[in-house]
């Protein structure tokens, strides 16, 4: 609603990223601003040719749309936590100087990003106009998001917070436990990655074709799980999920699609839970491959 002041206004953003894919087109429902599609490559990044090609070259003619501005996502959720290169950043920036465009950066996990890329937040965000950051998901507050930008930004976004109903009173208990998860970020960031790809490689280790993971496109704290049938993604969520009060092992995951699952780690998850969890998935899957109604269920 800041960058694009006049409705009808269009923004570019990826057709697998989080503004488009989940939030019931809102950017047209309440900005009255246009969404318009770009390729997403498998690693998150938006296919800069197709990019381009969208940009609306010929406002103010009549005809077209005014883009004003190009939306990113670091890392990227449904692309499995992929991290954008801070190369690519740059790239997109060119392409916004070169057509007088803006950059918002939904960076909801960027410090995951930060830490795949072993640089500071600031060094991907100095491409960007605004960002947005979840103190919660990977950071572990119970509730909270920051958006970041220039101060005349800041000014015009609290303006259009108040429009939507976003002002909160007292919340200064909330951003006691912002605070808290900020000044522990680093550390446990990095652990959401290690045991993320601890449980990647074990996966891959297990060679079973019902189950299947690559280990090297894991950049951060998500793993996706390709499923085959006869199992499908939900029956596979439902049976990680089930049954924990007798093992003391559930597993909540997310079921992308029939055949792509999506695990998260965030700062609550041990490695000891890990591995609990990759047990809870061995049981799951042997349990398919044998066509046994009742195995024993693993013990926490």
């Amino acid at each position: 609603m800041v960058h694009c002041r006049d409705r009808g206004s269009e923004v570019l953003a990826g057709d697998e990223s989080h503004i488009l894919f989940y939030e019931q087109g809102s950017v047209a429902q309440v900005a009255g601003v246009f969404p318009r599609a770009v390729q997403t490559l498998k690693d998150g990044r938006l296919d800069l040719k197709d990019l381009e090609s969208k940009i609306q070259h010929s406002y103010p003619d009549v005809h077209f749309a005014q883009t004003c501005l190009i939306c990113l996502e670091n890392s990227h959720n449904r692309m499995g936590g992929r991290v954008l290169p801070l190369s690519y950043m740059k790239e997109v920036r060119n392409v916004a100087d070169r057509y007088g465009l803006k950059i918002h950066l939904d960076g909801a996990r960027l410090f995951n990003a930060a830490e795949a890329l072993g640089a500071e937040p600031a060094e991907i965000v100095r491409f960007c106009d605004s960002v947005s950051l979840c103190l919660s998901k990977g950071l572990g507050a119970p509730v909270g998001a920051l958006i970041g930008g220039k101060a005349e930004f800041i000014a015009e976004a609290r303006r259009a917070r108040k429009l939507l109903g976003g002002g909160m009173r007292q919340a200064g208990v909330l951003a006691a436990a912002g605070l808290v998860a900020l000044k522990h970020a680093k550390d446990n960031v990095k652990l959401d990655h290690q045991n993320a790809k601890i449980f990647a490689k074990a996966v891959q280790e297990l060679a079973c074709p019902l189950c299947t993971t690559d280990p090297s496109v894991v950049d951060s704290n998500m793993v996706l799980l390709t499923i085959t049938e006869p199992l499908s993604g939900q029956e596979l969520c439902d049976q990680l999920c089930a049954d924990g009060q007798r093992s003391g092992v559930a597993v909540k995951a997310l079921a992308f699609s029939p055949w792509t699952v999506r695990l998260v780690w965030h700062r609550d998850i041990s490695t000891e839970d890990t591995l609990k969890a990759l047990e809870k998935l061995k049981w799951v899957l042997q349990k398919y491959k044998t066509g046994a109604t009742q195995p024993e269920a693993p013990r926490g």
